[in-house]
């Protein structure tokens, strides 16, 4: 029997690149200015010993403005902490029993959400799903950018929706709107019906330019396929992901 089921995601790590102030703050050689408030009337630090709070009567402008030297974001009450999240929505993934006639397929998802930030990646950095019995070992082939091929050994992921081997799969879905949320499936992992998998690749990210603003769901999509001369065994994987952003 050759069996492989995945735990994926199950390890998280956050790696925080820092240079400059942060994106909501005013500076030169001469002066810093934190959470400049331009409006009618407002309040960012009002608080006692029972409770604290923020307010504002209204803004005179919202949105964000850039160019190469500078960047502003303006509107209600915008903090000027930086945040970062990822967290694995659904950590288990069995891709059931293998056979050479076919491919067996699984997902998984994780979200991140960002504010304050000048884009973030995701990595992958563990080893393709693998088999141990005493001194014996195998690891199942890890797919340079390909299509699914029953009957040779093989382990890829992408991060979009797909049709074939299968119909699975979810293209990356900002929250509540692509407006708010930038993050897209990376090269090599952005194309239905192709997969890849390689330790140390980059699997998501926001492009070039944008900011890591707002949520964004992915989806693994994973595919595995054996040979006639794969070992017998059950097959696993931790999937390890580490995402760096830049501030």
């Amino acid at each position: 029997m050759k069996r492989l089921s995945l735990l994926a995601g199950l390890v998280v790590a956050i790696v925080l690149l820092i240079s400059g102030t942060g994106l909501a703050q005013y500076s030169s050689g001469n002066y810093k200015s934190n959470e400049v408030f331009f409006g009618s009337g407002g309040d960012n630090n009002q608080s006692s010993a029972n409770y604290k709070a923020s307010a504002s009567a209204g803004a005179l402008g919202v949105g964000n403005y850039a160019s190469t030297n500078y960047k502003v974001y303006s509107g209600f009450l915008t903090p000027n902490e930086p945040f970062l999240e990822m967290q694995i929505d659904s950590s288990n993934v069995n891709l059931g029993t293998l056979d050479a006639n076919s491919a067996n397929t699984g997902t998984s998802t994780f979200h991140v959400r960002a504010y304050v930030d000048s884009g973030y990646s995701v990595q992958t950095i563990s080893s393709a799903p693998t088999y141990t019995s005493g001194a014996t070992s195998h690891t199942l082939a890890a797919m340079s950018l390909g299509a699914s091929s029953p009957g040779t050994e093989q382990f890829g992921i992408n991060l979009v929706h797909n049709t074939s081997p299968a119909t699975f799969g979810t293209d990356p879905s900002p929250q509540p709107s692509s407006a708010f949320a930038t993050g897209v499936a990376a090269s090599g992992y952005n194309t239905a019906n192709q997969y890849k998998y390689q330790a140390g690749d980059i699997i998501a990210q926001t492009p070039s330019g944008s900011s890591g603003w707002g949520l964004t769901i992915y989806t693994i999509s994973y595919i595995a396929n054996i040979s006639l001369l794969t070992p017998a065994g059950n097959y696993t994987m931790v999937h390890d992901l580490v995402i760096v952003a830049t501030f």
